[in-house]
Formats: C-alpha cells, sequence, structure tokens
C-alpha cells in the first residue's frame, strides 16, 4: 500500500497536467479566433464610419447653407426696413 500511493499521485498529476495543458491550448485558440473577430468587427465598422461620413458630409454642407442664407435674409430684411424708414422720412 505504501508503494501504490506515490504511484497514484503520480499519474493523477500527470494527467491533471494533461489536461492544464489541453485546456490552455485551447484557450490560446479562443483568444486568436476572437481576435481575428474583433478585427473584422473593427474593418467592418471603419467602412460604416466612412460612408456615413460620405453622406453626412453634403448634408452638413447643406445646412451651413441654409444658415448662411437664413443669415442673407436677415441682413436683406433689415436692408429693407432702413430703405423704408428712410422713406417715411
Amino acid at each position: 500500500m505504501e508503494q501504490a500511493l506515490p504511484i497514484i499521485f503520480s499519474v493523477v498529476l500527470i494527467i491533471l497536467a494533461i489536461i492544464v495543458s489541453v485546456v490552455g491550448i485551447q484557450l490560446v485558440m479562443v483568444l486568436m479566433e476572437v481576435r481575428r473577430t474583433l478585427k473584422r468587427v473593427n474593418e467592418a465598422i471603419e467602412t460604416a464610419e466612412a460612408k456615413f461620413n460620405a453622406v453626412v458630409t453634403p448634408l452638413q454642407s447643406l445646412g451651413g447653407m441654409a444658415s448662411g442664407l437664413g443669415a442673407g435674409m436677415k441682413v436683406f430684411e433689415a436692408f429693407v426696413g432702413w430703405l423704408n424708414r428712410d422713406d417715411r422720412k
């Protein structure tokens, strides 16, 4: 019995070492796959952002043009009001 106990412990330790090694290898493989997936997601987000910016940029210019046109109309109204003020005197 005294000689069987060290042999059993050795076998159990070897089996545990093999299991831990296999789990470690699987973990590394899963992390590599996660990395590949995150790269693909990042590329997709960058592509979507570029297309979104391509659509939004002209709309921002249009908004700036509308804002400028509104400011121009206010200046024109002020000028017409100034002209009409001179006609009343």
